[in-house]
């Protein structure tokens, strides 16, 4: 139901705002606020919390409707009984499709409404216009391969790749979509299993259970998977020489870009599908510029150089919803959108992102990049996931600290493992690199999209793990 409710959304010229179905009640009040919404639609889970937020912002319960019939209670609006009631009443009640107001084009009218992951602070309603949507389907397909007929939808549709890649990009291609109703590992690989599905379009922490979970993987026959995509966040050499090894054969692609570029920025051409290129994002896409941009002096770097990605072209969102300040600080005059994330493009002009800026980790005012130690730390045999935060230090202003998931299968103690990682850590990198403690947890939080969330850690009310830390000798002092 909900890619019903999506497009018939834009038939209807009603903006589309899709947001997380665990948000809490404050959340969707927010989001309710941002998004000026007059109607939201909720499902049995989370139906009482849309009501609460409702009641929050002052929307009517009759504005309320739910994808879900619940038998016994009349006062629920399902999206079924509209259904019913338009085919009761006749093509009459049909509405006129949606047409662009006198004297706007596609770039100047919002389409939908995707909430960025919210990294820092409250999330802003980024509005993406019809043009946004064209531009970048169009793009994606100048580089899909024609075999693409079958497309597993295993990640929410509230999120731009959802929108774009799972309900837009199909109707392009003229593909099937196999939609994941709640996600599990073993469901995800039945349905590719049974629909002989060839492309896996998976978020990083799914493919590493997929390498990790090998005793639940082999039992589902998967060989006639050609390729994996992925993006949103970093995967460690180690992950990705691991994947290439249990489905021989098989390509890999990335691609980078965020809610405010409408999904992609770069994407790999079928030509570099090899693992060979796989650690790198991909090349630019069709009717796009990428600068790579000194975040000091705002000049151009030099070649090979990293600096802060800034991009422009018709995929390029139209700002935050209701928020100029915050647009002009992202949208620049001249079109570029300034992404916050440092990278630098290589001598085959792929690009790789190496960092966020406001993630940087200043230890004695010497820049760390958190991604830098998270992928050294997900190479060790130990290690099932990991975040690097930097936590306040006295002497060098702040040190990093690992917040690690550490494989069930270990034999040794936690503690051991946590010194060893510690060591690890020292004998990889120089000294400003080293991390002042290990965190052990039971899950590292992160968005949809698979992207760290941060700002979790630093949370006071937080479930604290195993904290081991560093032994403090001479040499260890900065």
């Amino acid at each position: 139901m909900y890619p019903a409710a999506m497009l018939s959304a834009s038939r209807s010229g009603i903006i589309a705002c899709g947001v997380s179905p665990d948000y809490t009640v404050d959340e969707l009040a927010h989001a309710l606020t941002v998004s000026k919404a007059s109607c939201l639609i909720a499902t049995e889970n989370n139906w009482q919390r849309a009501c609460g937020a409702a009641d929050k912002v002052g929307l009517a319960r009759d504005r309320i409707l739910c994808f879900d019939e619940v038998d016994g209670d009349p006062s629920r609006r399902s999206i079924r009984s509209l259904i019913r009631a338009t085919k009761e009443r006749g093509d009459a009640s049909l509405i006129a499709p949606f047409q662009l107001p006198p004297g706007k084009t596609t770039s100047q009218v919002c389409a939908y409404l995707g909430f960025s992951s919210g990294t820092t602070g409250l999330p802003k309603g980024v509005m993406i216009s019809h043009a946004n949507v064209i531009a970048q389907c169009l793009q994606v397909l100048q580089l899909t391969t024609p075999d693409l007929d079958q497309i597993l939808a295993a990640l929410p549709f509230y999120h731009i790749t959802g929108v774009m890649h799972q309900l837009h990009l199909p109707m392009v291609l003229n593909a099937n979509v196999y939609v994941l109703s709640g996600f599990t590992m073993e469901r995800m690989l039945r349905t590719v299993e049974k629909y002989k599905i060839k492309e896996l379009l998976l978020v990083p922490p799914i493919l590493i259970r997929l390498v990790r979970e090998r005793d639940l993987v082999k039992k589902y026959d998967l060989s006639h998977v050609r390729r994996f995509t992925s993006g949103a966040a970093p995967l460690s050499n180690e992950i990705l020489g691991l994947l290439e090894k249990q489905f021989p054969g098989t390509g890999f692609k990335q691609a980078y870009g965020m809610t405010e570029s409408c999904s992609c920025v770069t994407l790999h051409p079928p030509s570099m599908y090899s693992y060979r290129y796989a650690s790198r994002v991909g090349g630019v896409v069709a009717s796009t510029e990428v600068r790579i941009v000194d975040p000091e002096t705002n000049r151009d770097c030099s070649a090979g150089q990293p600096g802060e990605i800034w991009a422009r072209g018709p995929q390029i969102t139209m700002g935050y919803i209701g928020n100029p300040q915050a647009t002009a600080e992202t949208f620049d005059a001249d079109g570029f959108l300034h992404t916050g994330d440092i990278g630098y493009f290589d001598s085959d002009g792929l690009l790789s992102v190496t960092d966020r800026i406001k993630e940087m980790i200043k230890v004695k005012g010497i820049a760390v990049a958190p991604a830098e130690i998270e992928n050294l730390l997900l190479g060790h045999p130990d290690v099932v996931d990991c975040a690097v935060c930097g936590i306040p230090d006295e002497r060098a202003g702040e040190r990093p600290k690992a917040f690690v998931v550490l494989h069930p299968r270990h034999n040794q103690s936690q503690t051991s493992v946590a010194r060893d990682l510690i060591e690890y850590v020292k004998s990889n990198k120089t000294r400003h690199k080293w991390i002042s403690e290990v965190e052990v947890i039971n899950e590292i939080p992160k968005s949809a999209a698979g992207k760290i969330l941060r700002k979790k850690f630093r949370q006071p009310d937080r479930q604290v793990g195993l904290i081991v830390r560093e032994e403090k000798t001479s040499s260890s002092r900065l």
